[in-house]
């Protein structure tokens, strides 16, 4: 900040109401309204100066403090605009130019005195959570105000109310002299003198309209005469009632005057803008969305057009916000009543106008108040006000200037309603707050002692020096006394900052205090270390902030935080829903496309809904969401997420219908977005995709996430995926449109496997199992999905496990990020591990807008790896139907969809049932290790794994082999003695190539053979594989389990040992009823049972073996080739050792098959004759 010194001088001159000739001199001059001194002009002659410096030095010369400066702006009575803070004046270039310091940014009711108005005051801290409030004014801004309005009420700058009929007229000719007694005794309070001595000595024609005081004058003498007395009476009365009896103070008489006003001036503290055009929109100003209102003024643009045109008034309060309404002007015309109407549109007390005046109507439409915008875009003389709920406002004004001048009047009111530290769009930023922001300042508050931890800090702005910034520091006592905050005073001179005391100089605060951190700072006997910056709060509450009673309701938490505490959501019958395809899995749940049957009357019965003679219903596409039925435990958390989502309501956010229950189902039931996720939307669209759509998209987002932000809710599962694309917006004239779907089930409900598994989407601070999750953790994942956006829905840690992606964070690693600088450095404030850094969503809508006008190179700066094909993820698999279910796993048809486009894979998915216990988990994991390492093309083909939960639930994805079992195959089709061979042969090349690799099956049986096709069968179910270490001849095995004993050999019945011979012993029963052609009559439990007898349980093993020792065999089949039969008899012999090799059998078997496969269909008995 530039110093006075040698830059700005002031003149003294001039009088109470009336301006002063301005200096002659070249310069910016500022016309001041009152000063303790007298001084009536500011004067800057050298170089370039913003007008927040000129405003502050005019501040600093009236001894108005930073609190209230914020009130204060600059105004050109020649353009009738306002200057925003940000904009510079040259003094060089401009060679004379006159502005009014003004308080701009005005509360009505500030004083309290009007019971029809709210009441305005500050937000005061208290102890614990009660909030008191101060007042908004202190006394030297006051004796400013007062000076202010006497100038506007004297110099007709303020717009009077029309005066209609004589009763009218004479009660605005009282009050204007009800004015001119109070404008009078201020003056005698401050002189010391009485109300009638200065009643003599200034002549109340100068303390009222001077349009008023001219119509006096234009009155005969005998009217003179009565108004006169009329007004000594006043002055009597008054001074006998209200001053001599001490009921009326000097600041009294100031609150008075301001709330006569603004009686007589309904307008006062209020600015009017007349718009060439206006449109209400949906769309949050990015085009995609319709129109609620649309008015051209045609003849702003058509010189030839003279009749009557349609415009707009928008109209801004500090108590009402922004409202509009239509008007009707015969040409169009500028601003002329700019900026609290000054200098323009005023009305004198007859009812001929001044100054003709647009017709209107007298409705004012709200548009919405301050602590409502999102963000503002201004283009030229464009401005685009957008809401929370992302509806919008467009405006045209006459002049870019115009627009400025708007901008920064719904930029300042912002400041004093919702957030003091925040402003809504670059062009209009006071620089003040542009550097707190960059360094983490706090505005020149108050503060309240908070028990926080030793080595905290924060830094604001001093409530009494402009150029002084104060370092608060905690030191907590070892002795249990109370925390000691310490001050250290920080000066700012120009760019650079010192810390009273050090020679040393920084060229930002963040900067000094960062260097602190190594220091430890002494004042007295006591010691203070800097660790932990405190920084502002988004919508902080403190004595920044105006509190106006009644109608805020964005400035209280309390009152926008929604009903969390119970369940609200409309309850769906089962008979209204028709479920459909099956989408793919979320977390815990299955999604399918439904159909949701919907009635147009709101009002009808419930008992007429299935009434057949209702014409009105119609069945609506829908998306279904059902909890797993393993999941009953976490019911309550399904039911709150769908709570939630029915109590808000965004045009970017999908709409929950509400939840069914049908039977044992939970169902929540979404509305449908017809382009499915946004992930696989970019990967498959990336090539017609362009920067300027991911923009669009990311705002969108962005949008939906602030409107959560200010109802104070974390939707905790932001990311491609979840994000649905609504209209593609890839054709000429076209915008894209997403909606952001409903979080699933809550973090804190998710296991620890399951949070690290959504790393790098989920915020760092959200991985712990114990860390409740804060309001900045959408910021992070906001950051990790614009990263998605950039790289066509990839990310670089898709493919990576659970230990590397914990790792990721507890280094506190980085993203690859675009090569952008700018997109770089937003995205990283985004992604920064200190969740109070992260900026709110209005910055980051903010600083989106501003980088989309750029259009930067959105590219990443290196390719990303290439998605590891092994990895399946649940959302795109579609389920289809069950294949087949064993004791302890089922198999289940999938297709496979990641593009979402119909083009997906048909893929066999094999899942341990729930009830397996931890053995079977590791078994389960061994087999599909065991699969992933076999290739052949005997073997099923190992596709990939599914995981979920984290990784404690995984799905075996296999190739899908349509023609099911080798069992049920041969039931259907009657194979000849040769294709029979030819299966076997394949079955023992499998196996041969699984013993090579030092593996035994175990489980070898007609059931886990699978047919590809006519001429090719596959081994599977490798669930009860082991490894046979080099150097063993056998496993032991010791688990219990089910066992498929009628396929085993009799040293596994007997003592658990299996071996690779042990595997012959299973193939020759397979090959008994590959031969038997399936035949259940026929199959080897129920011969081994016909032999039994009558046995039960843990005697089927006993009798079993006696029988196998006996040498019980299975029978020859019929039409079994005595050759086949001899070789399962070899298969079968007691002793291991003297059992075939797979290597043998397939040369045995293939040399039988030479013999059969000219007569593939002939039996044996015609082969015998």
């Amino acid at each position: 900040m530039m110093s006075r010194s040698g830059r700005f001088k002031s003149t003294r001159t001039g009088s109470s109401t009336g301006q002063c000739e301005p200096p002659q001199g070249p310069g910016v001059h500022v016309y001041l309204f009152w000063t303790k001194g007298g001084e009536r002009y500011l004067t800057h002659t050298e170089g370039k100066v913003t007008a927040e410096e000129l405003s502050i030095s005019a501040a600093q010369t009236v001894g108005i403090t930073p609190l209230c400066h914020v009130l204060f702006s600059l105004y050109d009575p020649e353009s009738h605009c306002w200057y925003s803070p940000n904009h510079f004046f040259n003094s060089e270039e401009q060679t004379r130019l006159t502005l009014h310091y003004r308080m701009r940014f005005y509360f009505r009711n500030w004083h309290g005195l009007s019971e029809k108005e709210p009441s305005v005051v500050r937000y005061a801290p208290r102890s614990g959570t009660e909030h008191g409030g101060s007042p908004l004014l202190e006394m030297t801004s006051l004796e400013y105000l007062f000076c202010q309005a006497k100038f506007d009420f004297v110099n007709d700058v303020t717009p009077m109310e029309d005066a209609q009929g004589k009763e009218e007229l004479s009660r605005f000719k009282n009050e204007s002299l009800g004015m001119a007694v109070l404008h009078l005794s201020h003056q005698a309070l401050r002189s010391g003198c009485t109300l009638q001595e200065v009643a003599k000595s200034v002549s109340f024609l100068r303390c009222i309209p001077r349009s008023f005081a001219k119509h006096i004058a234009r009155d005969n003498f005998l009217t003179k005469i009565r108004i006169r007395r009329v007004f000594a009476d006043f002055v009597r009365t008054f001074q006998e009632h209200t001053v001599d009896v001490g009921r009326l103070g000097s600041q009294e008489v100031m609150y008075k005057y301001l709330s006569t006003l603004e009686h007589l001036a309904p307008r006062f503290g209020t600015e009017t803008f007349l718009a060439a055009h206006l449109e209400l929109r949906t769309d949050g100003g990015d085009g995609s969305g319709s129109y609620l209102n649309t008015s051209r003024a045609h003849g702003a643009s058509d010189p030839e057009n003279v009749g009557p045109q349609v415009m707009h008034e928008v109209m801004v309060s500090g108590t009402k916000g922004i409202q509009w309404r239509k008007m009707t002007v015969q040409k169009p015309q500028a601003n002329s009543y700019f900026g609290n109407d000054y200098l323009g549109n005023r009305k004198s007390v007859k009812q001929s106008p001044l100054q003709q005046e647009p017709t209107s109507s007298d409705t004012w439409t709200s548009f919405c108040d301050f602590p409502e915008i999102s963000h503002i875009t201004i283009t030229g003389a464009n401005v685009s006000i957008i809401k929370q709920d992302n509806f919008s406002m467009e405006v045209q004004m006459n002049s870019s200037l115009e627009a400025l001048s708007f901008v920064s009047l719904l930029d300042g009111y912002f400041r004093l309603t919702a957030d003091a530290h925040h402003y809504l769009c670059h062009e209009v930023a006071p620089p003040r707050v542009v550097l707190s922001a960059t360094n983490g300042l706090h505005g020149p508050m108050k503060l309240r002692k908070e028990a926080v931890e030793e080595g905290a800090f924060l830094v604001r702005w001093s409530v009494l020096d402009y150029h002084r910034i104060i370092l608060a520091v905690l030191n907590k006592s070892q002795n249990g006394q109370a925390a000691i905050h310490k001050q250290f005073r920080i000066l700012h001179s120009g760019s650079v900052f010192a810390l009273e005391g050090w020679d040393r100089e920084f060229s930002s605060v963040k900067e000094l205090t960062d260097s602190l951190k190594a220091f430890v700072l002494k004042s007295g006997t006591d010691n203070f270390t800097v660790k932990k910056c405190c920084l502002p709060r988004p919508a902080e509450l403190s004595n920044l902030l105006v509190m106006r009673q009644g109608v805020d309701q964005c400035v209280q938490p309390d009152s926008v935080a929604l009903c969390l505490t119970q369940l609200k959501f409309h309850q769906i019958k089962d008979k209204e829903i028709t479920q459909e395809q099956h989408l793919g899995r979320g977390t815990r749940t299955n999604i399918y496309s439904g159909r949701l049957l919907v009635w147009g009357g709101a009002e009808e019965d419930e008992e007429d809904k299935w009434n057949n003679n209702l014409t009105d219903r119609k069945e609506i596409r829908v998306v279904l969401k059902i909890l797993d039925q393993s999941h009953k435990d976490i019911a309550l958390a399904f039911f709150e997420t769908a709570s939630l989502m029915s109590q808000v309501s965004h045009s970017h956010l999908v709409f929950v219908h509400g939840v069914s229950v049908k039977g044992s189902e939970n169902i929540m039931v979404e509305e449908f977005v017809e382009f499915g996720p946004l992930d696989v939307f970019l990967r498959r669209e990336r090539a017609l995709v362009t920067p300027q759509w991911k923009f669009t998209v990311a705002k969108q987002l962005a949008s939906a996430l602030s409107y959560l932000e200010t109802k104070q809710l974390v939707h905790g599962n932001v990311c491609g995926k979840n994000i649905l694309v609504a209209r593609r917006g890839l054709e000429e004239g076209t915008f894209p449109f997403v909606k952001l779907s409903d979080p699933g089930i809550a973090l804190n409900v998710l296991s620890r496997e399951e949070r690290v598994e959504r790393i790098p989407w989920i915020a760092p601070e959200c991985v712990p199992s114990s860390a409740p999750f804060g309001r900045a953790a959408d910021q992070w994942s906001f950051g990790a999905t614009l990263l998605e956006i950039c790289n066509n829905g990839d990310l670089p840690m898709s493919g990576s496990t659970l230990t590397e992606k914990e790792r990721f964070y507890e280094t506190r690693s980085r993203l690859t990020e675009p090569s952008s600088q700018e997109l770089a450095s937003f995205i990283s404030m985004c992604l920064t591990y200190e969740p109070r850094e992260r900026p709110s969503f209005r910055t980051v809508l903010r600083e989106l807008t501003e980088l989309q006008l750029k259009n930067p190179d959105i590219s990443p700066l290196e390719s990303l790896p290439d998605a590891d094909p092994n990895v399946f993820l649940k959302r795109y698999l579609k389920k289809i139907r069950d294949l087949g279910e064993g004791h302890f796993g089922k198999v289940m048809l999938y297709v496979y969809d990641p593009a979402n486009d119909g083009t997906g894979d048909y893929v066999a998915v094999k899942a341990l049932k729930h009830e397996g216990g931890s053995h079977l988990h590791e078994g389960w994991m061994k087999e599909i290790e065991i699969l992933k390492s076999l290739y052949h093309s005997n073997i099923v083909k190992y596709k990939g794994c599914c995981s979920e939960l984290g990784g404690q639930t995984v799905q075996l994805i296999m190739e899908f082999l349509p023609l099911g079992s080798l069992r049920e195959y041969l039931v259907k089709h009657r194979l000849g003695v040769a294709h029979s061979l030819l299966f076997a042969q394949q079955i023992c090349q499998g196996m041969d190539y699984l013993h090579s690799k030092r593996y035994i099956h175990r489980d070898l049986a007609a059931r886990n053979v699978l047919v590809e096709n006519e001429h090719l069968v596959k081994i599977g179910d490798f669930g009860l594989t082991k490894y046979i270490p080099e150097g063993d001849v056998y496993y032991r095995v010791r688990e219990d389990g089910d066992s498929p004993v009628y396929w085993y050999a009799i040293e596994c019945l007997k003592e658990s040992k299996f071996s690779f011979s042990s595997d012959i012993w299973s193939f020759g029963v397979t090959l008994y009823e590959v031969l038997t052609h399936g035949d259940h009559r026929q199959s080897p439990p129920v011969k081994f049972t016909q032999m039994m007898g009558n046995v039960h349980g843990q005697m089927t093993v006993m009798v079993l073996v006696k029988l196998l020792e006996k040498h019980n065999r299975l029978p020859c089949p019929r039409d079994c080739p005595s050759e086949v039969h001899m070789l399962m008899q070899h298969c079968w012999d007691f002793d291991p050792a003297r059992r075939p090799s797979f290597k043998s059998l397939i040369e045995s078997i293939g040399a039988i098959c030479k013999t059969y496969e000219r007569q593939p269909n002939m039996r044996l008995a015609q082969i015998s004759q």
